[in-house]
């Protein structure tokens, strides 16, 4: 028979930044609680396929509830600036962002390139991403695409890529890619950034 605590620790290590050391941590604390809080959070984590959706046009997970079922709250709404496409890496910096006073539309890219991979592009949705905006800007709809990336080796990596790809078709359809600017400093991810921090670094990108 498995061993359920090992078992357990063992589905904690997948979680990103989590080792061994913390996943276990993780299996005391739950077995100290009592068993009307472990019930709590079995039911939450069975519920959230069900409660979420993700958006058809960022890739975007978010609560049925806040949305149209297909498209998220911000891609649903009339309010933000449609001609502003934000890249982001993954769905945790879009409230950082946010918070930093970004009013346009996003686009989750689902992570970065890896550096030592020969065709780095298919561990992201750069495929979709082309697709989105193209589909935009024939319509007149982008005038500025914003490459939020972390300022790290592999977010640096992948800024690079992107920009191969989406250069001739900005330069065919008349819209303008830009990166962030000073404000975040080397190896920083976007996901920890403080508000101010971003807002720089939107307002000096380049």
């Amino acid at each position: 028979m498995e061993n359920p605590i090992e078992a357990l620790a063992a589905a904690f290590e997948r979680f990103p930044g989590i080792g061994p050391r913390q996943a276990r941590r993780f299996v005391q604390f739950l077995l100290s609680q009592n068993g009307a809080y472990r019930t709590m959070l079995a039911d939450a984590i069975r519920g959230i396929g069900a409660e979420t959706s993700m958006c058809k046009r960022c890739y975007r997970w978010f609560p049925k509830e806040g949305g149209d079922g297909k498209l998220c709250s911000i891609c649903g709404s009339a309010k933000r600036d449609q001609g502003l496409l934000f890249v982001i890496e993954k769905d945790a910096d879009i409230d950082n962002v946010e918070r930093g006073g970004y009013k346009g539309l996003y686009f989750v890219l689902g992570g970065t390139a890896p550096l030592a991979e020969e065709h780095p592009e298919r561990y992201l949705r750069a495929h979709e991403l082309v697709r989105r905006v193209e589909a935009d800007a024939e319509k007149g709809a982008l005038k500025e695409l914003i490459l939020g990336l972390s300022a790290t080796s592999e977010g640096d990596h992948t800024r690079l890529l992107l920009q191969e790809k989406l250069r001739p078709i900005a330069e065919g359809l008349g819209f303008k890619i830009s990166s962030l600017g000073r404000g975040l400093s080397t190896g920083s991810e976007l996901e920890y950034a403080d508000p101010d921090t971003i807002s720089q670094a939107l307002g000096n990108r380049r």
